[in-house]
């Protein structure tokens, strides 16, 4: 009998787009279970010091990205790259799964302009990772019989940041900055659908959905005595959305409102905190429109500090630590509120010309154990290794 393939392209085409018309399936390979649904899992635009703080320190820090006050902290050209290591083990109501995965969230230079009181810096981060990949099975009416059909959908991308920012250096402890935002970034998308009857052929289908979009970021720093008071704010209006280099539809993304208050209580511990809320709500409409499960606004807590070992080698294996608690944007199920919760260590030392005592290189690690959740049916754990390499030449 000659084979025929039934091909829904309807479905199949939507299916591709949103990356949230298949049933929720247990993770089978790639990054995180909830980043399946929406955008992907957002990323954490910071640097391996911030992250061992549990974030506290990412807006007070000139190697992350949240704050663009922050590089004024920078005062010599400096070059960072950071690499990251998951390993996590996911469960669904349809089973469980372990994975792990090797990427790279962020990259910056920064330093100052001659002798004026102005740094500028360039970064990329990840904005949000949609690698991930899903298993489904149901049942479809073909010519009039049920027939048991796999799927199998696979994304590999996600969004991008790149920043160019610049702070001043202002009297009376005042520094201010702010930052133009490119965010661009694509997922590659596979559908495979095979059936239990042999006489109908699979289908396969490829995309190629790409984003692109802009933004802006203004954020203070002040010092008042030994507590020092940062706070941001970020819009990222609307992203292109393009299938195949057609464009498809616009997608909101979220603006964003932080602070954060980080105290010197001597001259071994330092101590900080920090949230920010961020809108992501704005790409509801477009992503039910699309057959996904919407979006919902979030909240970042984070507390934290580091102890310096060695006060006469302050560079040398400082001791970090701390939480950080975060709502979730893109829940696998529509209504649910998936979060995280994380607990974090972190350490690192610098390398010093040995005649000029000048600062040239240095090495940061950070260990994190996260645990997501979703209702009574998702679960993730996962460790999160991070390193950073910094260089100043």
């Amino acid at each position: 009998m000659r084979q025929r393939s039934l091909v829904p392209s309807r479905a199949v085409a939507c299916a591709v787009l949103a990356l949230a018309a298949l049933a929720p399936a247990p993770l089978v390979a790639q990054s995180s279970l909830f980043g399946t649904r929406g955008l992907g899992i957002p990323g954490r635009a910071q640097s391996v010091r911030a992250l061992g703080t549990g974030g506290s320190f990412g807006m007070f820090d000139g190697g992350s990205s949240e704050n663009p006050a922050a590089l004024s902290d920078i005062t010599v050209l400096t070059a960072t790259f950071t690499g990251m290591q998951n390993f996590r083990s996911s469960s669904a109501p349809s089973g469980s799964v372990s994975g792990r995965d090797t990427r790279f969230p962020q990259i910056t230079v920064a330093g100052p302009v001659g002798r004026r009181p102005f740094s500028v810096g360039a970064s990329y981060s990840t904005y949000t990772d949609r690698d991930f990949r899903v298993a489904t099975t149901s049942e479809v009416q073909l010519r009039g019989v049920p027939i048991t059909s796999s799927d199998t959908l696979t994304s590999r991308g996600g969004l991008n940041d790149l920043r160019l920012g610049v702070a001043w250096r202002g009297p009376s402890a005042w520094n201010v900055g702010a930052a133009f935002h490119l965010i661009t970034g694509s997922a590659r998308t596979e559908l495979r659908r095979g059936f239990s009857d042999t006489t109908y052929s699979p289908v396969f289908q490829t995309a190629e959905i790409s984003y692109a979009g802009v933004g802006v970021s203004v954020g203070v720093l002040h010092a008042m005595g030994p507590i020092t008071f940062a706070a941001m704010a970020r819009t990222d209006g609307d992203a292109n959305v393009d299938r195949d280099s057609t464009r498809v539809s616009r997608v909101g993304l979220p603006a964003s409102f932080g602070a954060g208050l980080r105290y010197d209580a001597g001259p071994r511990l330092d101590l900080a905190a920090q949230g920010i809320y961020r809108s992501w709500s704005a790409a509801d409409a477009a992503l039910i429109a699309g057959g996904g499960t919407g979006a919902q606004n979030t909240v970042d807590l984070a507390v934290g500090g580091e102890y310096t070992t060695d006060l006469r080698r302050p560079y040398r294996r400082p001791i970090r630590f701390g939480a950080h608690y975060t709502r979730l944007p893109f829940p696998v199920l529509a209504g649910e509120r998936p979060s995280e919760f994380g607990v974090a260590l972190g350490s690192g030392t610098r390398f010093l010309e040995p005649r000029s005592r000048r600062e040239v290189a240095g090495l940061d690690v950070a260990l994190e154990h996260v645990w997501r959740r979703e209702g009574t049916g998702y679960r993730e754990s996962a460790w999160l290794i991070t390193f950073g390499v910094t260089i100043r030449p």
